[in-house]
């Protein structure tokens, strides 16, 4: 994820779960633009986009949002990419 997008957004952080082998699973949810992304505490596995609940989105989603700068507002298409809900069981 480029440094310069990610801080273009204004987050509020908190922990949604935790485990030994991983650490604290963080959610990053921007004030401005509603956007959400998790990370582990302790793994390098990156960064993908959340919904509200702290679900997973698409890879396709994850990977527009991340390589945007913060568009300031909620976007209507924003909301219709939360919808788009990672397939846990391809994985």
């Amino acid at each position: 994820m480029p440094e310069d997008q990610w801080t273009t957004h204004d987050f509020k952080v908190k922990m949604l779960d935790w485990s030994a082998a991983r650490g604290s699973r963080l959610a990053y949810m921007c004030r401005r633009c509603g956007r959400g992304f998790s990370r582990f505490s302790m793994l390098s596995h990156g960064v993908w986009a959340i919904d509200s609940e702290g679900r997973a989105l698409e890879s396709a989603v994850s990977n527009q949002w991340l390589a945007e700068v913060c568009p300031g507002v909620i976007r209507e298409n924003d909301d219709k990419d939360r919808k788009r809900l990672r397939d846990m069981a391809a994985q």
